[in-house]
């Protein structure tokens, strides 16, 4: 969500002439920094009286995604650029060749990298060349969940803009909105999980998440109430996509550290409170420590193109 004196602040500088080239869009996965940038995007190409009018064709082609003066690489609605992969130095070099031609609608072009955080040093570096003295007209917007993860050369040169999540009251509220057949119980956890973000908790919410959480939850039973055979049977014997084994694995270890969290003296972020208690009940805070550590070197193990059989066995049998 965009502060309004942000937004204030930076129309003020439109309108004098005076706001930055390069833009720095800082905030978690699914905070809104996508939609940040679009409305950047109609306040610099926007026709109308008072931008971003939201009203006129500019802005209207912006919303939809058709404008030819904004240029989208990485994400999902960069995929002609690329795809959801990482920003490369061959889409750096072409975006750089755009930027030397005419816009088509205006005097202005807009260039906006989603996912940054993913770029390799190579890219980064590339990009410098243009990052830091663009030609007149361009602009350029970098997405990322951190810029930490920039180089010190690219963060020193564009302007950060922190995007924040919503208050967890209005987050439920729009979850109720969208999500009508929600059960009360599940709103609150998907808020509990989402650190303020919209699309952190439509995920949340999605049937395939709900199909992991389960799934997740059968291994958590056989961890900490099982035997090996339960375990074996239920962690190691199923067969598993590398895609779609890397998140339950994550999801474990999250699962976890709540417990962990609440052995503590703390609160669960996705388990209930209740359920979260019970694990906690039976294992020793050297017992969950453990465990993490298992399931953390099982991931990397996966991650590598490991033996997954063999990779899920072995963390079976570590439990």
């Amino acid at each position: 969500m965009l502060n309004d004196s942000v937004r204030k602040d930076f129309l003020e500088k439109l309108s004098a002439g005076k706001c930055s080239h390069a833009y720095i869009l800082e905030g978690p996965a699914g905070v809104g920094k996508a939609e940040t940038a679009k409305w950047f995007a109609s306040a610099l190409l926007c026709s109308g009286r008072n931008p971003p009018c939201g009203e006129c064709l500019a802005c209207r082609k912006v919303r939809d995604g058709f404008h030819p003066d904004l240029h989208w690489y990485g994400g999902e609605a960069g995929s002609r650029k690329g795809g959801t992969r990482a920003v490369s130095v061959d889409d750096v070099r072409s975006l750089i060749r755009e930027t030397t031609m005419l816009p088509s609608d205006g005097d202005r072009m807009v260039f906006v990298i989603e996912d940054a955080n993913e770029m390799l040093a190579g890219a980064q570096n590339a990009l410098l060349q243009i990052f830091e003295e663009p030609p007149q007209g361009v602009y350029l917007f970098l997405l990322t969940e951190s810029r930490k993860s920039l180089l010190p050369t690219v963060r020193s040169r564009g302007q950060t803009v922190v995007i924040s999540g919503e208050p967890d009251s209005v987050l439920a509220e729009r979850l109720r909105a969208h999500y009508p057949d929600a059960k009360e119980k599940e709103i609150s956890a998907a808020v509990r999980t989402a650190g303020g973000s919209f699309g952190a908790a439509e995920a949340f919410l999605q049937k395939k998440a709900a199909q992991d959480r389960e799934t997740v939850r059968t291994w958590m039973k056989a961890t900490f109430e099982g035997s090996r055979y339960d375990r074996l049977s239920v962690i190691a014997m199923p067969k598993y996509k590398r895609e779609t084994l890397l998140p339950l694995l994550d999801l474990f270890f999250r699962m976890t550290s709540d417990v962990l969290l609440v052995k503590s003296g703390g609160q669960p972020v996705l388990l209930e409170a209740g359920e979260a208690a019970g694990y906690a009940s039976r294992a020793t805070k050297k017992k969950l420590l453990s465990v993490c550590d298992a399931v953390a070197k099982c991931r990397a193990r996966v991650d590598a193109n490991g033996n997954m059989t063999a990779d899920m066995t072995e963390l079976a049998v570590s439990l």
